[in-house]
């Protein structure tokens, strides 16, 4: 009975270790040469001085929009051809007790404004981005197709770029 138990842990030991070998692990490709990711966060105080129309926004067929452009010099090469870019929005959900949240863009939220019957009507306004080789771009649209109410505000807008 002794032998027995010790032929029987003996085989499952054998079996156990077998499947341990190195011809069963799966290979991984790293596709960048970084051991870890670097993050780079700048912070936007974007003010409505720095919003501009999309030129050409009164021509038939073409959008309204605002934009506003800034540098950022960790958009870069690699992050374009390897990294990501992701921005935030701080938006204020609790005007009496100032309280707010980052939001990820796009962010889509409900602005009320008056028609030219005198009702307050909710119409949805979008704010997105859009970058490229060492520039962020802000945009601001009503999805109604109309301009944008006034910015009257300066907006925070954090940008991650991830490498």
């Amino acid at each position: 009975m002794k032998y027995l138990k010790l032929i029987i842990a003996a085989v499952a030991a054998i079996t156990l270790f077998q499947g341990c070998t190195k011809e069963y692990i799966t290979k991984q490709y790293v596709t960048n040469e970084y051991n870890g990711a670097i993050i780079y966060t700048t912070d936007y105080n974007v003010l409505p001085g720095d919003w501009k129309k999309n030129e050409g926004a009164d021509l038939p067929g073409s959008d309204n929009y605002y934009y506003a452009t800034f540098d950022n010099e960790n958009i870069t090469d690699k992050v374009i051809a390897l990294g990501t870019v992701h921005a935030y929005i701080y938006a204020i959900y609790d005007q009496a007790q100032n309280l707010g949240s980052w939001n990820p863009l796009p962010f889509v939220y409900p602005v009320q404004v008056t028609n030219d019957k005198n009702e307050i009507v909710v119409i949805p306004e979008n704010t997105r981005f859009e970058y490229e080789l060492g520039k962020v771009t802000f945009i601001l649209q009503d999805l109604d197709g109309y301009d944008a109410e006034a910015i009257t505000n300066g907006m925070s807008i954090r940008v991650c770029v991830t490498i």
